[in-house]
Parts: structure tokens; sequence; C-alpha cells
């Protein structure tokens, strides 16, 4: 089973440095534009004669991607929406130096327990971990190759579950937009097979 995870190209929240959860950012100029340059990546990595389920997250910063990755592989996209990026609650759409500035104290907390504090009117990354735990389950059962377009945690979230790490690892990965992941898994056992970290 492959399994290919890719993150969406540079956002508006992005370019913001804002934490950008369940907002939904449209792409930069320069977001749209690396497009071309996933799919260029993308088409070295595929086998043209092999079939792929396509999966997204439902917010516009991965449909626009996986909308030109349907018409590459020939197949409609799965919306899902346990693929959104962590909601970020009262976090959305401020910066680390807004919320220093402005919940000092929500921040101390969270940076106590970055694994398991519920980030005000959203959620933790454990409660994020878990909704994606779940997509994994069900990608699993279905034994098939596929192709999940979503967000830099959520990729690392993925990567975590198919290697089988601890939640404790998420820190160690880095996912730049447009990157793509590939992952081989096979039997219960999960290995990294490639990293492409767009340029």
């Amino acid at each position: 089973m492959r399994i290919f995870l890719i993150r969406h190209t540079e956002s508006i929240g992005n370019r913001q440095k804002v934490y950008a959860g369940m907002t939904d950012f449209d792409l930069t100029e320069k977001g749209l534009s690396q497009i071309g340059g996933v799919i260029t990546q993308f088409t070295k990595m595929i086998e043209p004669t092999s079939y792929y389920t396509l999966y997204s997250s439902p917010l516009r910063r991965c449909t626009l991607l996986s909308d030109a990755i349907e018409e590459l592989i020939g197949e409609s996209k799965i919306v899902d929406h346990r693929l959104q990026e962590t909601n970020f609650g009262l976090f959305e759409g401020k910066s680390y130096t807004d919320l220093l500035n402005e919940v000092p104290e929500v921040v101390e907390k969270w940076n106590k327990d970055l694994i398991h504090f519920q980030i005000p009117n959203g959620e933790s990354l454990k409660q994020c971990a878990e909704r994606v735990n779940t997509f994994c389950h069900d990608i699993r059962s279905k034994n098939e190759d596929v192709i999940v377009v979503s967000h830099g945690g959520i990729m690392k979230l993925l990567l975590l579950n198919f290697l089988n790490l601890d939640l404790s690892h998420f820190w160690k990965f880095y996912t730049s937009n447009g990157c793509i992941i590939e992952i081989e898994y096979n039997d219960g056992f999960g290995f990294l097979k490639n990293i492409i970290q767009l340029n």
C-alpha cells in the first residue's frame, strides 16, 4: 500500500505567519504558482498505470491542489472533514507574538502541555490526533493506494500513525508548503520512503 501525503501550497495565513487551522484562507499568488511545481514533482513519483484514491481536506487551500491532482490521475477526490487542520480556536488568525501580548496566561498553559491542553474554543493536539487516527483506520481497512491532500499538522499526525510513532515525535518532522511524503505500508508496518520539499 502506497500512501502519498501532500501539503497545500502557500496560503495567506502562512504568509502572515498566523495560526491558520479551520480558517479558510485562500492561496497567495506564490501558492497558486506552486501548484504546478507540486504536480511536476508528483508526476515523477506515481505509477501512471496505477489506481489511486484521492482524499482532501475541505478547505480551499487544499481543494485547489487536489483539483489539479484530479486532472493528473483522472479520479475525483473524496472530501473528508477529518483532514482539516487543528482547530486553533482562540489562536485562529493570530501570530505567536499577538498571543503573548493578548493572552499570555493561556500561552503559558499551552506551552506546559502542548499535547493535552485544549485551546479555548478549539482542540488539543491529542483530540486532533484522535480524529486523524479514525481516518487512518479507514484507510488501512481498504488497503488501497491513496493520495491525501491536507495541512502541515495533519500530515505529521498521519505520518506518526502510519509509522506507529508516539505523539511526542510530532515536532521532529518539517512539512513545507507543497511538500510530498511517500510512505510504504504493508502488513501493519509502515516506513518513510521519500520526502520532497518544494523549493
